[in-house]
């Protein structure tokens, strides 16, 4: 039973992780969000003709990731300082479901002057707090996972390949709080949406590998080792 649970949390995993980057959508609806100067959010914004699409994607999604990593929790019963943040970010992405922001920023929509104490508003928005949280939540697993993967033994090159993943999408994740920052203060959008983009695409993809990879190993006690180079697998991230 174990057995058949432990490869229902895979799925899970994998698929709840892949959509987080269900912005991808956007490319087959008629949507008018600009790739390189929106926001993702604003896909399920309130008066957005297909927000309710990608409001139930970001949904079933974050239902499939939380229940798995709650499911991988259970069946591991250790790395709880890995699970705890996934689950944390997966029931972040539930709340902005049902906290979508109360407009758009970058179209169909007229930004506040600078100054007036309305950009505070719109930053401090239920939605904004919880995606605040949910980076907080991403950046401690990262670390936590990481560790957990090292002390597992798992193939370096592979390890770093992840963990290189996991910190182009937290330096992105930077990038795009600053860009955020020159939208609200200049009205200057330009490239946020790309850098957006690809942040959540690189965490879509580390939340589907390194969390699945974990669980996995810990089915055999051990990591699997590089075989390329013995000596390698020794050497420390």
């Amino acid at each position: 039973m174990s057995r058949h649970l432990r490869w229902v949390a895979v799925v899970l995993l994998v698929l709840g992780g892949m959509g987080y980057a269900d912005w991808v959508l956007q490319l087959v609806l008629p949507v008018r969000a600009d790739l390189a100067t929106s926001f993702i959010s604003e896909l399920s914004a309130a008066g957005q003709p297909y927000a309710e699409v990608f409001r139930v994607s970001d949904l079933v999604a974050a239902v499939m990731f939380g229940l798995g990593a709650a499911l991988a929790w259970a069946l591991a019963r250790s790395d709880a300082r890995v699970w705890a943040p996934l689950v944390l970010l997966a029931a972040c992405a539930v709340f902005e479901t049902a906290a979508p922001l109360s407009a758009s920023y970058t179209f169909g929509a007229e930004l506040p002057e600078p100054g007036t104490g309305s950009w505070w508003a719109k930053v401090t928005e239920p939605h904004g707090v919880a995606s605040f949280v949910e980076t907080v939540a991403f950046l401690v697993a990262l670390l936590t996972c990481s560790l957990a993967l090292r002390r597992l033994g798992a193939a370096v090159r592979w390890r770093r390949a992840l963990l290189t993943v996991g910190v182009v999408a937290a330096l992105c994740g930077a990038l795009d709080a600053v860009l955020t920052a020159t939208l609200l203060l200049h009205g200057d959008a330009v490239g946020l949406g790309l850098v957006q983009r690809l942040s959540v695409s690189l965490t879509a993809l580390w939340l589907a590998a390194a969390p699945t990879w974990l669980l996995l190993l810990r089915r055999t006690g051990q990591g699997s080792r590089d075989t390329s180079s013995s000596s390698d697998t020794r050497r420390p991230v």
